[in-house]
């Protein structure tokens, strides 16, 4: 048998949620199963896009569009800059793996926060890439100035969420700024913003503003939440041009489907659907926040499409419970939260039902 790299020997997979399949299949469960641990948009994807891809389906067996530069051009019209600072990929899990490829050596360190998206540490491991974790701070928010602390020559790269995940928690504007002023050129820093659409609060930044202030910066976006194509798997990274460049040396050709590009450009053009997603999201973080709290339970305030719950020691008696009776939630052991779950925003009749689960099962 051939031998694997040294550094992939304690490699562990990234745990998904539980697909619809997978729960129906384990607890034989033949009813509607209400899916809120895996932060999908629970309108789905737009009426349009659905329309675009049909008629598209005949056109399958053709390659997409080489460069991408029609797609390419609408996400550069929506944030104002040009299509060589976008870079397409397959999800915005793929724009991180092209820093890994482009950037990041064996031995190379990255700084990421403890916890954060655990897709940063599994790309660190396959590439052979050290990782420096700086633990949340005691409000559960990057700790920037832990992070600037934490600095040497050997750091490359700086992960972060925004907001953050799994709590769903943000910085402010003028946090953020104190930090890129004591942040050399020399150090990448990635802003994912995969939940940035739902951030309201207005003194909370968008990365775009950074990158009048950071050359050496990449922001990263998403279709997956609020625009609904998940399954698609389409996402994107902007930079400066010297960045995107180098990024787009190590993309393979083609790494972005047709129908994805397809999905992607009509998506863009329907802001009715994006703004009804964000609506929705907001109305139901607002309800889910208010009447969990009511309940006694710790709610931490989220800028994302998920808020995390701590439940205490019910959390695994809530969660499995629900579990049987076809309500999906997020346990997040895995992120060093053993008494929180994470709940997806769904539907005001999702919400709904949890809510009415909840009082049965706690009897309140």
């Amino acid at each position: 048998m051939p031998i694997p790299k040294k550094h992939l020997q304690g490699l562990v997979p990234y745990p998904p949620g539980k697909s619809l399949e997978e729960v129906k299949k384990e607890f034989g469960i033949t009813g509607k199963i209400i899916k809120l641990n895996s932060n999908e948009n629970p309108l789905g994807p737009s009426p349009k896009v659905l329309s675009a891809l049909k008629e598209h389906l005949s056109q399958i067996h053709l390659y997409p569009q080489a460069s991408y530069f029609t797609l390419k051009e609408a996400i550069a019209k929506r944030w104002s800059v040009l299509p060589t600072q976008v870079v397409l990929g397959n999800g915005s899990n793929e724009v991180i793996e092209f820093v890994f490829k482009a950037y990041l050596s064996e031995g190379d360190e990255i700084i990421v926060s403890k916890p954060s998206f655990l897709m940063y540490e599994k790309f660190a491991h396959i590439y052979g890439v050290s990782i420096k974790e700086v633990p949340l701070t005691k409000e559960l928010k990057h700790d920037l100035k832990g992070i600037i602390k934490a600095l040497s020559s050997k750091i490359k790269a700086i992960f972060l969420d925004h907001p953050h995940n799994p709590t769903g928690l943000t910085l402010s504007r003028e946090e953020w700024y104190e930090f890129l002023e004591n942040l050399k050129d020399d150090v990448l820093l990635v802003i994912d913003e995969a939940y940035g659409e739902f951030i309201d609060d207005p003194f909370v930044p968008k990365g775009i503003e950074f990158l009048k202030k950071r050359k050496s910066a990449l922001i990263l976006r998403t279709f997956s939440k609020a625009y609904g194509l998940a399954g698609l798997r389409l996402g994107y990274g902007i930079a400066s041009e010297e960045i995107a460049t180098t990024l787009e040396k190590v993309r393979q050709p083609f790494n972005v489907n047709a129908l994805a590009v397809i999905a992607g450009l009509t998506a863009l053009e329907d802001e009715e659907h994006l703004r009804k997603t964000i609506d929705l999201t907001l109305q139901g973080r607002k309800y889910l926040t208010e009447i969990l709290t009511k309940f006694g339970f710790r709610v931490y305030p989220s800028q994302a499409n998920f808020i995390m719950v701590d439940f205490g020691e019910k959390c695994d008696a809530i969660y499995q419970e629900l579990l049987h009776r076809g309500i999906l939630l997020r346990p997040l052991k895995a992120y060093g939260f053993p008494t929180c779950l994470r709940i997806t925003i769904g539907l005001p009749e999702e919400n709904e039902v949890l809510i009415s689960n909840l009082r049965e099962i706690l009897k309140l």
